[in-house]
């Protein structure tokens, strides 16, 4: 049995990087406390600084060597911040959230991308285009991890995210709560050709790096799209075909 210490602990999540670090004390998310070396200076340290000081944030001034050995990332910029381990969403959280602030739902799924950079680049993306939040299932994918986090430049901490046991039911779920469902699929339709209803409200589907999105799903969905692409290479990297795509549907 662990111990009330050994429980408090394992129940903090390291954020690493000044960019990360910033986005998160603005979140407002509760913050255990900060490690930063001794020897850290700069603009964005100083910001740090003072916004731990006006939220009343304890920052621990260690060695270099010390901040090295913890870093889960090995490029924490000599900080490290810690934070309760208290990130899982719903779906049915986000759709609230959505009508809270009056607009249309619009959610997107990850099919199985287990690269937690490919996470991060979607999320940091998705939280610019406004969507309000990331599906994920409990299998085979990336989740909320110092790597994702640092390269979501701290969106990860704005976006509301959700792991799910089954892909397949939840998209049965949003589509009797009248979710369009539209997948991204090399062997869809133009999105150039596509007519956005930004009225319905929306899962936006993106699939594994390799493997795409599982038939499965593809077979729920009610647009397939594709980008248009005329050069040598064949694919995009998930992330940049997603920040397209939000493009496309956002500003059609």
């Amino acid at each position: 049995m662990l111990s009330r210490y050994s429980r408090n602990k394992k129940r903090l999540r390291q954020i690493e990087g000044r960019r990360a670090v910033i986005e998160t004390i603005l979140s407002d998310k509760k913050i255990s406390h900060i490690d930063m070396a001794s020897n850290n200076e700069g603009l964005q340290i100083d910001q740090i600084i003072d916004l731990a000081n006006q939220k009343k944030i304890r920052i621990n001034f260690i060695d270099k060597k010390s901040i090295a050995k913890k870093s889960s990332t090995k490029k924490s910029q000599g900080i490290i911040l810690y934070i309760d381990d208290n990130y899982q969403s719903s779906v049915e959280e986000m759709i609230f959230f959505a009508d809270k602030r009056k607009e249309t739902p619009f959610l997107i799924l990850l099919d199985r991308i287990q690269d937690p950079h490919n996470l991060g680049a979607i999320a940091r993306t998705a939280e610019i285009f406004g969507v309000h939040g990331i599906i994920v299932p409990s299998k085979e994918s990336a989740k909320i991890s110092p790597g994702s986090i640092r390269a979501s430049a701290g969106a990860l901490e704005h976006i509301l995210f959700a792991i799910v046991n089954s892909m397949n039911k939840t998209i049965e779920y949003l589509k009797k709560m009248n979710f369009q469902i539209i997948t991204l699929d090399m062997l869809g339709k133009n999105i150039e050709d596509f007519d956005f209803d930004k009225s319905i409200p929306t899962a936006l589907i993106v699939g594994a790096e390799h493997n795409g999105v599982s038939k499965s799903i593809i077979e729920k969905s009610d647009f397939i799209l594709r980008i248009p692409m005329s050069g040598d290479v064949s694919s995009l990297n998930v992330s940049v075909a997603t920040g397209i795509t939000l493009y496309k549907l956002k500003f059609q």
